[in-house]
C-alpha cells in the first residue's frame, strides 16, 4: 500500500498519515478505521486538519474532513507551547466517498486556508489572562451591563476597551469616557473617531439637549423652592407644600383651602407649573386646579409654547415671578357655586 501523495506546503507539518491511494472495499475496509487517518497541522496558522473515514469499518462510510482551531497553550514542565485543538466548533466540514475529490479538497485547503487568530486576553504566548479573559467572554455572551461596563473600564485594558468600542449597545457616554480616559493612546482615538461618527454626531446633541434640559429643570427647582418659601412667609396660615418630579417636569403647590364652591366640603386646591416637549421646542404652562367632592376645575395662568431652553432659562426669573403671584391670585378667587 502507497500513502496517498498530497501538496504540502511549508509551515505544515504531518503528526500521521494513514491515508493510501486505496480506495475501501469490502476486502479492505477493515484498514479504514481509527480515530484518524490523517492529522495535519500548522502552527503559524494556528489550525490542523483531520481526515478520518465515519462510520469506521462501514463500506456505506465516508471521509470525513474537519478543520480545527489550535490554542497554544504553555507546557511549564517543558518550557515549551503546545497546542490544544478545538475540537467542538470545527472552522469547516467536509464529506465525500471519492478519494480524488477528498485529495483535491485537501491541497486546496493545505495553500488557502487562512491563519486563526488566537483572540484570548493573554499574559504571554499561551498563558490566558483569566480575570480579564472572563471579562470578555462575559462582554461576548451576556447583554451590556452597567456593572460590565465599569469592569471594563476600570481593568484599564486596552483590548476589552477597544472590544467596548466595537460592541452594538455602547453608550455615547462611555465612547465619551474612553475618549478622555482610556488606557491608551489608541483607544483614545478610536473613541473620539466613533464620537465623530454620523451615529454618535446625533447621540451628541441629544445628549447636550438632555444635560441643558436637566440644568432648566434644577434652575426651576431651585426658583419653585424659593417661591415656596416666600409663600410660607407672606401667608402661613396657608400651610404651603410643594411637589416636585422633576423626571416629569412637574412643580405643585398645595395648601390649606378654606373656599366651598357647590358643596358643604372645603375645596382641595393647588397650582402646577409643568414643562414639556423635545429638545427642539419646550412649552411651560402655570395652572390653577380645584377639585370639589364631584367636579374638578383647572384655570391657566401663563403658557410659553415652543420655546427653546435657552429662551426659557432667560425666563426663569420672570417665570418665578408669575407663579408667585399666580397662586396669590388663586388663594384668593372665589368660585360662583351656581356656576
Amino acid at each position: 500500500m502507497n500513502l496517498q501523495p498530497l501538496k504540502i506546503p511549508a509551515g505544515w507539518s504531518v503528526e500521521w498519515n494513514l491515508l493510501t491511494e486505496t480506495d475501501p472495499t469490502e476486502d479492505n475496509i477493515h484498514e479504514f478505521t481509527g480515530s484518524s487517518l490523517l492529522l495535519i497541522s500548522s502552527h503559524t496558522r494556528l489550525k490542523a486538519i483531520d481526515v478520518s473515514w465515519q462510520p469506521e469499518g462501514d463500506i456505506n462510510g465516508a471521509y470525513q474532513l474537519q478543520v480545527i482551531y489550535l490554542l497554544p497553550k504553555f507546557n511549564t514542565k517543558t518550557n515549551t507551547l503546545d497546542y490544544e485543538g478545538v475540537w467542538e466548533n470545527p472552522e469547516l466540514e467536509f464529506s465525500t466517498q471519492n478519494r480524488l475529490e477528498l485529495v483535491d479538497k485537501l491541497n486546496h485547503l493545505l495553500f488557502y486556508l487562512k491563519p486563526y487568530t488566537d483572540t484570548r486576553i493573554l499574559l504571554q504566548p499561551g498563558v490566558v489572562d483569566e480575570p480579564n479573559e472572563a471579562i470578555r467572554q462575559e462582554l461576548l455572551t451576556n447583554d451590556l451591563t452597567k456593572e460590565l461596563v465599569e469592569r471594563i473600564m476600570t481593568s484599564n485594558h486596552k483590548k476589552l476597551q477597544e472590544l467596548l468600542l466595537d460592541h452594538k449597545a455602547v453608550t455615547y457616554t462611555d465612547v465619551e469616557k474612553l475618549s478622555q480616559d482610556g488606557a491608551t493612546k489608541g483607544v483614545k482615538n478610536k473613541a473620539k473617531q466613533l464620537l465623530n461618527s454620523k451615529q454618535f454626531r446625533n447621540l451628541k446633541s441629544e445628549v447636550s439637549s438632555n444635560v441643558d434640559k436637566a440644568k432648566l429643570i434644577s434652575s426651576i427647582t431651585n426658583k419653585m423652592e424659593a417661591v415656596l418659601a416666600e409663600l410660607q412667609h407672606l401667608k402661613p396660615e396657608k400651610k404651603f407644600t410643594l411637589k416636585t418630579h422633576e423626571p416629569n417636569g412637574y412643580w405643585s403647590f398645595h395648601w390649606k383651602s378654606t373656599k366651598i364652591w357647590k358643596t358643604e366640603h372645603y375645596l382641595k386646591e393647588w397650582f402646577t407649573v409643568s414643562l414639556y416637549g423635545n429638545r427642539d421646542a419646550f412649552s411651560l404652562s402655570g395652572s390653577h386646579s380645584i377639585k370639589d367632592v364631584f367636579e374638578q376645575l383647572e384655570e391657566g395662568h401663563f403658557l410659553y409654547k415652543e420655546k427653546t431652553i435657552e429662551t426659557l432659562h432667560k425666563m426663569i426669573n420672570t417665570i418665578e415671578k408669575q407663579t408667585k403671584e399666580a397662586v396669590l391670585k388663586a388663594i384668593d378667587q372665589q368660585f360662583d357655586p351656581g356656576f
